[in-house]
């Protein structure tokens, strides 16, 4: 058995991956949320705002909370 391992970093709230923290980061947790886009690896651990092994509403409060600061 061969296995590759690929190491990632995540950068919490950057959803798309384009190195910038904005609203187009929220549309897309949103759309997660709702079941309209399937999540890859990378968005289930970026869009984990709280860490809790769960994304949900809080997780868009807190991204939003981060982008309004």
């Amino acid at each position: 058995i061969s296995l590759e391992v690929e190491e990632m970093s995540v950068i919490l709230g950057d959803l798309n991956q384009d190195l910038i923290i904005n609203i187009l980061d929220v549309v897309q947790l949103v759309n997660i949320i709702l079941g309209t886009i399937e999540a890859n690896a990378y968005q289930l651990e970026a869009g984990n705002m709280n860490q809790d092994a769960t994304i949900n509403v809080q997780d868009i409060i807190i991204l939003i909370n981060l982008i309004l600061q």
